[in-house]
């Protein structure tokens, strides 16, 4: 990356110094004076109608011949050697008179024509030359910048695809930008992410497989010993077989969602329907946890497999530390759609940024429960993937955890 930077300063240095270069030559060539010694002829009429007033008569500003001598001009020995050979010189004074000298023949004397006073004629492009020459330099910046920023622009919409879905990244930077070596590391980053997916894609296939297939055979052994075992003996190995297959199911689960992203598809869905279904489900849990449910006549935009994972892992979450009462409740507000499933159980405490990661769990004394911490990251997953946002907090209704899902209504 060193090799690129110092490339495109030296290209930057060079072009600039190019262009100042340049104008530099424009602006000397305009404000050079005229060296042919040929007078204009304006200039006397100019001079001979000016008025008495200014010089006391009206050929007193007229540029005269006079001979004067050699001696009374001290000139450089370069200037001197011009004289000799017949050279014209001019000379100007403080006053910004100009005179012209010529040497005689008899080389004693000089011939001065003048005095002449410099006019200055206004030029028609010479107003134009700073502006023109600032914006020529922003034009140089312009064209030397826009490259870097178009292989940007295209690395970041492929990283953003890359996002989306998990493909290896098309190399459409070229070797010859300045950004390549960023790329380049993108690019290898990429390769290596979709190795990875890869990788744990087919250590699902081989959990899913190979594990399920002894633990069935385990069941089976089980179910053939048990008459000569104990009966809580049975009861252990039924529920380390049980624990298992749970851990099985959410490692799957958890697979799913971070390999399975690009199913989602949000359209419009009647969040009131939609509800009425999930709570249908969990009706059957209503002897023992009485479940509040309310929502808004609605439309929603969402993805109806993936919420309803979300939904059912935030009421299984809540069934598990209710006492008596669950709340799951919709409201639409400022186009922004908020789902809460509420509780009275412990609560969350200080826990609720822990519990959102992956195979984390709550300890509690007053709950011995089943699961492996993948519940809730799946939710804040669904939510993610709905551009949304998920929280757990203290309710404030029923005293337990508050959990919350926000996504826009797109």
């Amino acid at each position: 990356m060193k090799f690129q930077f110092f490339r495109f300063y030296a290209l930057v240095v060079l072009a600039a110094a190019l262009l100042i270069w340049s104008f530099n030559q424009i602006y000397n060539a305009i404000q050079e004076p005229n060296k042919s010694y040929q007078v204009d002829i304006d200039y006397f009429i100019e001079r001979y109608n000016q008025p008495a007033t200014e010089s006391g008569n009206s050929t007193g500003q007229l540029p005269l011949f006079n001979t004067i001598s050699a001696e009374s001009l001290v000139l450089p020995e370069d200037v001197e050697q011009l004289l000799d050979t017949g050279n014209v010189i001019a000379l100007s004074d403080d006053n910004g008179n100009t005179f012209y000298y010529k040497k005689n023949q008899s080389g004693q004397t000089l011939t001065m024509f003048g005095p002449f006073q410099d006019v200055k004629k206004d030029s028609n492009i010479e107003p134009y030359i700073i502006p023109l020459f600032y914006s020529s330099l922003a034009c140089l910046i312009l064209f030397l910048m826009r490259p870097i920023f178009r292989d940007l622009q295209q690395l970041q919409n492929e990283a953003a695809e890359f996002g989306r879905h998990p493909t290896p990244m098309s190399h459409s930077i070229k070797e010859s930008s300045n950004i390549f070596p960023l790329a380049k590391s993108f690019y290898s980053m990429s390769d290596k992410i979709v190795s990875f997916i890869q990788m744990n894609k087919d250590l699902s296939r081989t959990i899913s497989h190979e594990i399920r297939t002894p633990l069935a055979r385990m069941k089976f052994m089980l179910e053939i010993i048990a008459p000569k075992i104990k009966r809580s003996q049975k009861e252990r190995i039924q529920n380390d077989i049980a624990e298992i297959e749970s851990l099985v199911n959410d490692y799957l689960s958890f697979a799913k969602v971070e390999n399975e992203a690009d199913s989602i598809n949000r359209e419009r869905h009647s969040m009131k329907n939609f509800l009425q279904e999930i709570y249908d489900k969990f009706s059957i849990y209503e002897q023992e946890t009485a479940i509040k449910y309310h929502s808004d006549d609605v439309m929603a935009y969402f993805d109806q497999g993936s919420m309803s994972i979300a939904i059912q892992n935030l009421l299984t979450n809540a069934l598990r530390f209710s006492k008596q009462t669950i709340s799951l409740d919709f409201r639409l507000k400022d186009d922004t759609c908020i789902l809460s499933v509420e509780d009275d159980g412990p609560g969350v405490g200080d826990n609720a940024d822990n519990l959102m990661q992956p195979f984390s769990r709550k300890n509690t004394k007053e709950q011995n429960h089943k699961g492996f911490g993948l519940g809730l990251y799946i939710v804040r997953k669904v939510a993610i993937w709905h551009e949304g946002e998920f929280s757990i907090a203290q309710s404030d209704k029923l005293g337990g955890a508050k959990m919350q899902i926000r996504w826009p209504n797109n």
